[in-house]
């Protein structure tokens, strides 16, 4: 571990160089604190002869199988997010969501909160459309049960912190209704729960986009009742016609126009 007096004199990054590429867990976690405590005075400058060296060092933390390391990893990168701008942090984009996606995955709830809160992080700094195109292949597709899991509840999260017009539904839900029949259960409940806080943001135009998809009736059905449920109950975001009281199909046969959100289904 580099002298912590050195570290403080010098002020920039260089001094936590040597520290963050060790392989040591020892040295990484007696180098967390302290960088921590430099990153989170913003009078403290981020000036790094190899700021790229720097942050693919803070990744093998991110991605190494100590927990406690990992989520150390995860929480400089935070801070660095928060102080690199926009344009300075972009070269490093692909290959930060590359490894944090799959922490979404992991065994420890801790990591994979502190993953999530790390991806809304992003999301604020550059926008939710141009993460979730970047982290989609990366997600609902993964073989890994808990990724595609935990990336449906990082998509209700984005909903309800940033809004539908945000996003690219129509890209998203094709991949969500192939996962209401996926081989493991709480990824299937846990993708019908997802389309229900579509609908809730979107409304009727939802009901029509998946029943094109090839979702079993049976789910089809418990889908739809989940629907009027929703409506029933008033928890809708989406603005829905008086005409919105399950008896959509005979509704729209009739020719009564929905309110729906058109951006996401360009």
């Amino acid at each position: 571990m580099a002298d912590i007096s050195s570290i403080i004199e010098n002020k920039n990054l260089d001094q936590f160089y040597p520290n963050v590429l060790s392989k040591e867990p020892s040295v990484r976690l007696e180098c967390f604190s302290i960088l921590e405590n430099y990153l989170s005075n913003r009078n403290n400058s981020i000036d790094c002869e190899d700021l790229t060296g720097f942050i693919n060092g803070l990744l093998k933390w991110i991605e190494g199988s100590n927990y406690r390391i990992s989520l150390n990893g995860l929480r400089i990168v935070e801070l660095l997010i928060e102080r690199l701008d926009t344009n300075e942090f972009q070269q490093y984009l692909d290959s930060v969501l590359l490894v944090i996606v799959d922490r979404l995955g992991d065994g420890k709830d801790q990591v994979r909160e502190a993953t999530s809160r790390l991806l809304l992080k992003l999301m604020k700094k550059f926008t939710p459309r141009y993460v979730w195109d970047l982290i989609q292949p990366l997600s609902f597709e993964n073989k890994q049960f808990r990724i595609k899991e935990e990336s449906q509840r990082l998509l209700i999260r984005t909903l309800n912190e940033f809004g539908a017009s945000t996003i690219q539904l129509n890209k998203l839900v094709p991949l969500i209704c192939k996962l209401v029949s996926d081989s493991n259960g709480t990824v299937r409940q846990q993708a019908i729960d997802t389309l229900v806080e579509i609908y809730r943001h979107v409304g009727e135009k939802v009901r029509g986009d998946i029943a094109k998809r090839d979702i079993p009736e049976a789910k089809l059905k418990q889908l739809y009742d989940k629907f009027d449920d929703v409506v029933a109950s008033g928890r809708m975001i989406a603005k829905t016609s008086d005409s919105t009281d399950g008896n959509t199909s005979s509704s729209l046969a009739n020719g009564k126009k929905k309110s729906f959100n058109k951006i996401m289904y360009k």
